[in-house]
């Protein structure tokens, strides 16, 4: 798989303000990088305080044919090796990482051990295979997809499978796998994920026309589209992870109410899905679960590295050990023809208090983990030699993000801040040297809201921009907008209305940390501020319903890899991230809902459209 694990703590420091250190498991093992993360073999740090591990030095290798192959499995799995696996010339070679530099060749044996959580991606990031996979220079190739070809106009995709391939319990995986997500699971909306705007292209009207999917043959299938589909907004576009779902355990949990052409109503739906340990109060509720964040359900087939153990007590996600197992059917293999993955599961331990992660590092039990910045010279003193400190590449664009609700209903609070005079005056309050010692040691770089050097779209003007500390100057652009200083020592409307920002914060995103530091200079700078804390379900929630003034450390972050991996944090064009707010929801309720874009918002409206 991508990436080796080997019986040393790795320290990777990340551009979002924490680290995460990767100690051995039992055995050396691969594990597979996901996304278009960069891999550690290429991974670097312009931190001054942090030793770099080596690159690796093998060149790219000559590709391995697979025909010549002898396959082997891990002790103790059922049948042959080559009887789990596609058929030879469909097997996926895994032989180097994203960079292109061979991977090592690992062994069997042993076990991960990571931090749990409670969020409902967490689970997937080691283990999710998608349609597609990036490598470290924006290029992708087929993944779970064998091939992906159009025809000339774009308008007609053709997917082809892989021979053979099984789902995690053995089944057949084939074209009707996806006709059976698209239509019943996707098209319906059972999944919750219809908005997915990679499945339609738009009339002249502004009506959603979706893609017509067609089964070729058992491993081939053609979406069709009324107009021209390009790659950015097809296989490129981020939500578009996965099309498929196992028709063999899901077709008698899917609901009359939802798909027209079931005959099991909601009742029957809830009963099966209970029988089958799955237990929910609603089929809006467990669509959601079962079609869309399955992999945190126990039993449903995948076809992931990995799969959510079956066993009572370690199948829960949200559990104190939670356990992710080998899938005996995965259909890769190393150099040498043995199947992966090498290790023998995933464990996702949760803890019930604040720290316990760290002394569990400390002392051997999890193998990988995310700390506070500031805590990386106390725990680096503590392991020593055993850590190596690596730089995980991100496309979020800082840390510490704090963002307005310029769709906010208030006219006061809209008003202010649609202002750029505002936004730069919470920009140039802020000690930005300062703040990056206070909470990280100094490991942050000071920087504006921006690309990173060598990511997509680095600009050094931008990065600089309103970043030099000037209290005095704030308090000007305060006042230029309109804004008088109240008896209170704080600035209220020009109303005589008074002015709290309160910045929302989900559990556990670094505001807790963050906050009491950037109160200070806002109330330097005469601005009365607040932090409100919700669990992440009700911050969406109140993201969501419009019921929000700022946000601290957003829950989608602005920034990502580039525009063609993911549109939604740079364009106002989903109800998405927290930056533009409702313009978002106008556009993709065609204007049933939320607030019109203008100005600035418009153009990159108009410019979305464009590309």
């Amino acid at each position: 798989m991508r990436k080796n694990f080997k019986k040393l703590a790795t320290l990777i420091l990340t551009g979002a303000m924490c680290i995460s250190m990767l100690a051995g498991c039992g055995e050396k093992a691969n594990t597979e990088n996901t996304s278009a993360t960069p891999t550690q073999a290429e991974q670097k740090t312009d931190a001054p305080k942090v030793t770099e591990a080596p690159a690796d030095p093998t060149p790219t290798p000559t590709p391995v044919p697979v025909e010549t192959m002898t396959f082997t499995g891990a002790p103790g799995l059922a049948g042959k090796a080559e009887d789990r696996l596609p058929v030879k010339d469909d097997v996926f070679v895994e032989q180097v990482n994203a960079k292109g530099e061979a991977l090592e060749i690992g062994t069997y044996g042993g076990t991960i051990n990571l931090v749990g959580s409670s969020s409902s991606w967490n689970a997937s990031r080691p283990i999710l295979e998608s349609i597609i996979h990036y490598n470290s220079d924006g290029s992708y190739y087929p993944n779970v997809i064998k091939e992906i070809t159009h025809n000339a106009d774009s308008t007609v995709w053709t997917f082809k499978l892989r021979e053979g391939m099984k789902w995690s319990d053995g089944e057949p995986f084939t074209a009707d796998d996806i006709v059976f997500w698209y239509e019943q699971c996707h098209l319906t909306n059972y999944d919750s994920k219809k908005s997915w705007s990679a499945l339609y292209t738009t009339d002249a009207d502004g009506n959603n026309v979706y893609a017509v999917l067609t089964k070729v043959n058992d491993y081939e299938v053609t979406w069709t589209f009324a107009s021209s589909k390009f790659e950015a907004d097809f296989v490129r576009n981020g939500d578009f992870k996965w099309c498929w779902a196992p028709e063999h355990y899901l077709k008698d949990l899917i609901p009359n109410s939802f798909y027209e052409g079931s005959s099991l109503s909601d009742e029957q739906v809830l009963a099966n899905a209970q029988a089958k340990g799955i237990s929910k109060s609603s089929v809006k509720d467990l669509g959601k679960a079962v079609a869309y964040y399955w992999w945190n359900v126990s039993g449903i087939p995948t076809l992931n590295s990995y799969v959510l153990s079956t066993k009572p007590g370690v199948n829960d996600i949200n559990g104190e050990l939670c356990v992710f197992e080998r899938n005996a059917y995965f259909w890769k293999v190393d150099a040498n023809g043995q199947q992966l993955p090498y290790c023998d599961a995933i464990d996702f331990i949760t803890y019930s208090e604040a720290g316990q992660d760290q002394l569990a590092f400390r002392s051997g039990e999890l193998d990988l983990i995310e700390v506070g910045m500031a805590d990386i010279a106390s725990v680096l003193a503590d392991v020593g030699d055993k850590a190596t400190l690596y730089t995980m590449t991100t496309g979020n664009w800082g840390s510490g993000q704090v963002t307005f609700n310029q769709t906010i209903s208030d006219p006061n609070y809209q008003t202010l801040f649609a202002n750029a005079d505002f936004r730069q005056a919470i920009s140039i309050c802020v000690n930005r040297a300062e703040y990056s010692e206070l909470v990280s040691d100094g490991f942050s770089e000071p920087g504006q809201c921006a690309p990173a050097p060598g990511t997509f779209g680095y600009d050094e003007e931008w990065e600089k921009k309103w970043t030099e500390y000037d209290v005095a100057k704030a308090k000007s652009l305060l006042e230029g907008c309109g804004l008088k200083m109240g008896a209170d020592g704080f600035y209220d409307f020009a109303d005589g209305s008074d002015i709290e920002i309160i910045f929302l914060a989900y559990t556990d995103n670094g505001a807790a940390t963050s906050y009491p530091i950037l109160e200070q200079y806002y109330k330097a700078v005469g601005l009365k501020t607040a932090l409100k804390e919700l669990e992440v379900g009700a911050y969406d929630q109140e993201i969501d319903n419009n019921n929000w003034r700022a946000s601290l450390n957003p829950h989608t972050a602005v920034g990502a890899l580039s525009l063609a991996s993911r549109t939604a944090p740079f364009v106002p064009n989903a109800q998405a991230a927290e930056w533009y707010g409702d313009y978002g929801t106008y556009y993709q309720t065609k204007g049933e809902r939320g607030v019109k874009p203008e100005g600035d918002m418009a153009e990159l409206v108009a410019l979305y459209e464009k590309w």
